[in-house]
C-alpha cells in the first residue's frame, strides 16, 4: 500500500505528469490530431516552466507556511516534545551504517534546543518501509551528538497520520495531551492538523526560514528556471496534496 501511494503521488506530480503530457502530445501527433497535440505540448512546456521558477516556490510557501510566533514561555506550557522522522540514509561515516538525512537533522537540532530550554521529555516517531527504525536511529543520534535523552520511541509509523495515531497511544498512558510538535515549516500545517485530530493541543515548532521579508521584493531571477526551485516546488506541491487530502 505504501509503495502504491508513493507511485500514484509520483505520477500526478511533476516532472512525471509533464513527461506523460509530452508523450501524449507525440501520440496525438501520430494520430493526426495536430492542434490537440500542439496544445498538449505547449501545456507540458508551460507546466515545466511554472514548477521550475523561484517565484512559484515563494508563492506556494506563502500559502503553506504559517510562522509560529511562540516564545519559550509558551512552549513551557506543553508536557512533551514530539519530533517527526524524515527518513534514513545509508552512511559511510565511521559512527554508523545508517543515519538521518539533513531534513531530520534540522528537526533534531531544534528539538534539542527546545529540550535544553524546557526540559520536557522527548518522543521520536518514525519507521522505514524496509523495517528499519527511524526512531531508534534518531534516539541514538540525539544522545550521541546533542546529549539529549529520548524518553519514548514510536517505531511503526510510515506516514504523518500514523505518527499522530501511534504517538497518541504512547502519550495517553502518561496523560499527555499538550505537545510541542517539531517538523519542517512546509510540513507543519498538515502535521498539526493530524495531531489535533487525535486530541492533542499542539504548540508548533517549525523548522525553516519562515516567510521571506517583503523588503526582499521580486527580482528578475525569480522567473529564471532553476533546479533548486524545481525540487522545492515538488515538495511543496506534494505537501499541498497531502494537506488537501486530510482536510
Amino acid at each position: 500500500m505504501f509503495e502504491l501511494t508513493r507511485l500514484i503521488s509520483t505520477l500526478i506530480l511533476p516532472p512525471a505528469n509533464i513527461l506523460i503530457l509530452w508523450l501524449l502530445s507525440l501520440l496525438l501527433l501520430k494520430l493526426q490530431y495536430k492542434k490537440l497535440s500542439l496544445f498538449t505540448a505547449l501545456l507540458s512546456a508551460s507546466l515545466l516552466y511554472i514548477v521550475s521558477i523561484p517565484y512559484t516556490t515563494e508563492t506556494l510557501s506563502k500559502t503553506l507556511v504559517h510562522e509560529d510566533h511562540l516564545s519559550i514561555q509558551d512552549y513551557r506550557q506543553a508536557q512533551a516534545i514530539v519530533v517527526l522522522g524524515a527518513g534514513l540514509r545509508d552512511n559511510k561515516e565511521l559512527y554508523s551504517s545508517l543515519t538521518v538525512p539533513a531534513i531530520a537533522l534540522e528537526r533534531m537540532r531544534y528539538a534539542a534546543y527546545l529540550y535544553q530550554e524546557t526540559h520536557l521529555p522527548l518522543l521520536v516517531t518514525g519507521a522505514s518501509p524496509n523495517g528499519n527504525s527511524e526512531a531508534k536511529v534518531m534516539a541514538r543520534e540525539f544522545e550521541q551528538f546533542f546529549h539529549t535523552p529520548v524518553k519514548w520511541l514510536e517505531e511503526q509509523a510510515l506516514n504523518t497520520k500514523q505518527n499522530a495515531v501511534l504517538s497518541k497511544k504512547i502519550l495517553e498512558k502518561s496523560n499527555i495531551n499538550k505537545i510541542i510538535l517539531v517538523t519542517n515549516q512546509w510540513h507543519m500545517q498538515r502535521a498539526k492538523l493530524l495531531f489535533e485530530q487525535q486530541g492533542f493541543q499542539v504548540f508548533p515548532a517549525s523548522v525553516g526560514q519562515g516567510l521571506p521579508p517583503q523588503s526582499y521584493g521580486i527580482k528578475f531571477m525569480h522567473f529564471i528556471p532553476q533546479s533548486a526551485a524545481l525540487n522545492a516546488n515538488m515538495q511543496l506541491l506534494k505537501e499541498w496534496i497531502g494537506y488537501w487530502k486530510e482536510k
